[in-house]
């Protein structure tokens, strides 16, 4: 009986989520987050300058007012308040817009990350489920001996075996949904499974066995092992002469027409001998 190494596939790792929409995205939220604080930093500072310029704009006004004179030619004490406040006001301004950027961003970078997480959680289920399934068939046919036939030549057994696959897939699909007994299936490795499972199932608990840490399957021969196999059971059969004298009373003998001896001569081509003439 021949086995396989049984593996459970393993779930994307969260560093290998992202798409490069994603990554791009996710840049685009990390660089506007920092230059949403520079901005603020920098209306932090237009505000303490502008509040600077406010105290010395009333100051001076109050100067002149008390002492009745007029501002020097040209003079305006609001005209570097005025500009600097304009500044304050831009940037406020692009802070916001950026803050609303980035807050769209983030949002869509929020809902891409949770679909893709749900994707590849989908991708892994089924991959579990597939080798499952897999595995089930496997260890039911070599079990049944059905793995050994020629569907063109034998259509009955062709369409048995596929109703019974499918059979078998059904059952253990409704199986894998009894949340009480299979629920956790897909954070136990595919063996564990599959070995409660062919018992459920009525299979042969030998279909999946345990060899130390590794989990195997059973499996049908390859081509290569089948040709090897027929080899050794031809070369285990009585030779030419052997054991057939029994079986044959002269057989072998002078004058028994299957030993007369042929010489042999090359064959023109050089590359084959034929019989003497």
């Amino acid at each position: 009986m021949r086995y396989r190494r049984l593996t459970t596939p393993q779930p994307t790792p969260e560093a290998e989520i992202d798409s490069p929409e994603i990554i791009e995205a996710a840049a685009f939220v990390e660089s506007g987050d920092e230059l949403l604080a520079m901005l603020a930093e920098l209306a932090r500072y237009g505000m303490e300058l502008a509040q600077a310029q406010r105290d010395y704009a009333m100051a001076r006004l109050a100067a002149v007012t008390v002492a009745g004179a007029a501002l020097n030619h040209g003079e305006d004490p609001t005209a570097a308040f005025n500009k600097i406040s304009q500044t304050v006001r831009r940037t406020i301004a692009l802070q916001l817009k950026l803050k609303e950027d980035v807050g769209k961003r983030r949002a869509g970078l929020t809902v891409d990350r949770a679909a893709k997480r749900a994707e590849q959680a989908a991708d892994h289920a089924g991959a579990v489920k597939t080798a499952i399934k897999s595995a089930l068939v496997g260890a039911y046919l070599t079990g049944a001996n059905m793995t050994d036939f020629d569907a063109e030549e034998d259509p009955e057994t062709a369409d048995f075996r596929q109703l019974e696959e499918q059979e078998l897939l059904h059952d253990a699909e409704d199986l894998l949904g009894d949340l009480d007994q299979y629920g956790d299936w897909l954070n136990r490795p595919v063996g564990e499974t599959v070995v409660r499972l062919c018992v459920a199932l009525g299979l042969e608990p030998a279909g999946c066995i345990k060899q130390g840490d590794k989990w195997m399957v059973r499996r049908p021969d390859t081509l290569y092992e089948t040709l090897q196999e027929e080899r050794r059971t031809s070369s285990s059969l009585p030779q030419s002469g052997e054991g057939q004298a029994a079986q044959r009373p002269g057989w072998g003998a002078a004058g028994d027409p299957s030993m007369i001896d042929v010489a042999a001569t090359p064959h023109p081509d050089r590359f084959a001998i034929c019989p003497s003439p």
